[in-house]
Order: structure tokens, then C-alpha cells, then sequence
């Protein structure tokens, strides 16, 4: 649904969320221990296992950011003094370092260049150096618009050093990028869920493997986070599941309402179409950008990632010139954030609702607005060409919307 004054919100998250789940999550809020929110969430902890492809890991809802998963994972999965090896892909793999040392760990960083993705390689000689408790992957750095093959790096950590648990930032990743928690071997996967999952910002959700749960019980020192302690939530998450009310502390009800609505609608159309739906969207959007002449800040295509797209400003626009015009013609789109090269690229997010429902035109505003930025702006552009590559690439639309 677009903002109040219209125009479309296609930064990288917060995203364009579906009128069924802002009608619930704006209705009153019952109980948390009301028999019709305590069916929710449990059915809402069971639908996250499929959307997250795992049938033994143990998700986990907490009101928060998604940079709480960090904390989720660093206080929980580590002791003071043991080492985290940080695949560094950005800007969100600086902060996921920084929340890990204030837990008394040792960070130790593999550093890949601006727009660059993990390097196999470079992991598994990281890994035959020194041991580690944890490897810290991100499969989307929403600062660069980089996705790392979460698939192979952690078969590497897998093969090199069996006992060390993989954890993946997937804020701007899961419920879009394919992954596959238990056939991958992931142990922590954390997400919040105002982006792909399409819920207004406000929750983080984390999902365990039994692995990284038997770390958490067989600990020999004490867990430094009182509200991000997973031995206090995970009875908490266990009573709803199994339709029983439990009190740690008060769940932010209507975001999980929310929750319990978007996850329905994910799985009715399906895992796999959801993540060929972002592919499909994000390989026509780019293809509508190179016929602009743009470039991305991601050094290889085939690391660019499906939910959004860093593209470099063209000689002679800036986002001073450039993001204004944007958003006369209707759309907001974000400006860089990583610190190396924040000024010369902007960002544009296709994720979730805007991606799963092409009949809603999204992404051919977005086009349009785009286009006609860039010739005000003075760059020669065949007017219409990037929405004609865009819609051969897509195929067409669908006859009807899908949601």
C-alpha cells in the first residue's frame, strides 16, 4: 500500500506491505494470552519452519530490530573469548562485528572488497588457520546490493571445521533469496520483518538449529543478555507452539498478527515461486537499468542480489540531483550507505509485495520514474526502452493479482 501522500516506499526495507496484513496489525490489540492470539503465533512459529525450509529448527519472534538477531546470536552461540570469523561483505558485517566484541568475543575479519562477494577460497583458508565457534555470513549486504552463495560457503565451514556453527544475516535476504536451512546445514538464521517477510518494522525473528540450541544449554558460563537469552524464550516459543500461553516478556501482538497473515500468504503461493518470482523481477529490473546505461555497485553480476539493486549515479547526477526528481514522479528510493562510496550509488528495493505481485505494477513505476529522472536530468535515454526491456523480461503480467 503506497504512502499517504502516494508515492511508493521502494527503499530496501521498509517495503510496500499488503492492505490484509496493515489492516490487522492497525486493528486492537487483544491479549497475549487470548485463545485466538495464542493459536496465531503458534501457527505462525509452525509456518516460519516452511518458510525457512527447516522441519527441526526452532524459530524464535522477539519485538525488536533485525539488528537484534545479532545480539541473539553473539550472546547466546559464543562465550567470552572465543573467536567469530566475520565474512566482511559491508557495511551490516562492520555491525555484526562491533555487537560481537561487546560480548567478549574475539572477532577475527575476512575482509572482501567494495561490491565483492565471500570468496570460496579465501573462507576455507581462513578456516584451516585457526578454529572458530562461529562463521558470520551475510547473504544479502543491503549496503552494496552483494548476495554471497550461502549454499557453498557454509558446505565449506561444514567440511573444514565440522563442529563450528554457521550463522547467516539474511535481513535483507530470507523469504525472497532462496535458502534452505536444513539442507544447507545453516545452524542461526536472522531476519527482521520489515523487509521480504512483509510485516511492518518491529520484529526479529531467528531460527535455531538443534546444534546451535545444544551450544546454548551446554554453555560453561553465563548468558550476558537478559532480554536476548534464548533460555528464557525458548519455553516461551514452545508453549505457543504446542497452544499454551506463556510470560517472559509481553510479544509485540499485532506485528505477530501481522506475521501470522504475511506467512499465510507466502506459503499459499509457495517457497519456490517466492524466490523465483525475485529473481525473475530482479534480473528484468537490471536489464531495464543496463538499457539506461547504469551500472551496479556489485563487481560480478552473478553476485547481485535479487531483493535490491546499488546502482552508481552516471557521470554528472548525484543524489542531490537525482533522488528528488525520483520522487516528484511518485517512488522514494534510498541513497548509499556503505562509507567507502556512499555518495556515488543509490539503492532501489524489489522485494516482497512488489516483487511477488507484478500485476501491481511496482516495478514499472519505479521504471518510469527512474527514466524520466535521468532525462531531465540531461542523459540521453530513448524514452520507453527500459519499460519495453523490463516487460520482455518478465514475460507479461499475470491476468489477475496473485494476492
Amino acid at each position: 500500500m503506497p504512502q499517504k501522500d502516494g508515492k511508493l516506499l521502494m527503499i530496501p526495507g521498509p517495503c510496500e506491505f499488503h492492505e490484509d496484513v496493515l489492516k490487522v496489525v492497525g486493528e486492537a490489540s487483544p491479549s497475549h494470552v487470548a485463545p485466538s492470539f495464542i493459536e496465531e503465533f503458534g501457527s505462525t512459529i509452525g509456518m516460519l519452519r516452511k518458510v525457512f525450509l527447516t522441519s527441526t529448527g526452532q524459530p524464535f519472534v522477539i519485538a525488536g530490530s533485525g539488528s537484534l538477531g545479532w545480539d541473539f546470536v553473539a550472546c547466546n552461540l559464543m562465550e567470552p573469548g572465543e573467536k567469530a570469523l566475520i565474512c566482511n561483505t559491508g557495511y551490516f558485517s562492520d555491525s555484526w562485528a562491533t555487537c560481537i566484541k561487546a560480548y567478549k568475543g574475539q572477532v577475527v575479519n575476512l575482509q572482501m572488497p567494495v561490491g565483492g562477494a565471500v570468496c570460496p577460497k579465501m573462507l576455507e583458508a581462513a578456516l584451516k588457520k585457526e578454529k572458530y565457534k562461529i562463521v558470520c555470513l551475510t547473504q544479502v549486504d543491503t549496503s552494496t546490493g552483494v548476495k554471497n552463495d550461502i549454499k557453498t560457503l557454509a558446505s565449506i565451514v561444514k567440511t573444514v571445521q565440522p563442529e563450528c556453527l554457521v550463522t547467516v544475516d539474511g535481513v535483507c535476504a530470507f523469504a525472497a533469496e532462496e535458502l534452505r536451512f536444513d539442507d544447507w546445514g545453516i545452524d542461526a538464521a536472522l531476519t527482521g520483518s520489515q523487509k521480504a517477510l512483509g510485516v511492518p518494522p518491529g520484529l526479529m525473528v531467528c531460527v535455531m538449529s538443534q546444534k546451535a540450541l545444544r551450544a546454548v544449554k551446554s554453555r560453561n558460563t553465563p548468558i550476558l543478555s537478559y532480554f536476548a537469552n534464548a533460555a528464557h524464550w525458548l519455553p516461551i516459543m514452545q508453549a505457543y507452539e504446542e497452544r499454551k500461553a506463556a510470560y517472559f516478556a509481553t510479544p509485540a501482538v499485532t506485528l505477530i498478527r501481522g506475521l501470522y497473515v504475511a506467512c499465510k500468504k507466502l506459503l499459499d503461493i509457495g517457497m519456490e515461486q517466492v524466490f523465483d518470482r525475485h529473481l525473475k523481477t530482479s534480473l528484468a529490473f537490471k536489464a531495464a537499468c543496463y538499457s539506461m546505461g547504469l551500472k551496479l555497485v556489485a563487481t560480478d553480476k552473478k553476485h547481485a542480489a535479487n531483493t535490491l539493486s546499488a546502482i552508481k549515479f552516471p557521470d554528472g547526477v548525484s543524489k542531490a540531483t537525482l533522488l528528488p526528481k525520483i520522487s516528484k514522479r511518485g517512488v522514494i528510493l534510498a541513497g548509499g550507505l556503505h562509507k567507502k562510496i556512499k555518495m556515488t550509488y543509490f539503492r532501489v528495493g524489489h522485494m516482497g509485495l512488489s516483487a511477488i505481485d507484478p500485476k501491481r505494477q511496482h516495478m514499472v513505476t519505479v521504471i518510469e520514474a527512474i527514466e524520466g529522472a535521468l532525462i531531465e536530468c540531461g542523459k540521453k535515454i530513448e524514452k520507453g526502452k527500459a519499460l519495453s526491456v523490463f516487460k520482455a523480461a518478465m514475460g507479461g503480467y499475470p491476468l489477475k493479482s496473485s494476492l
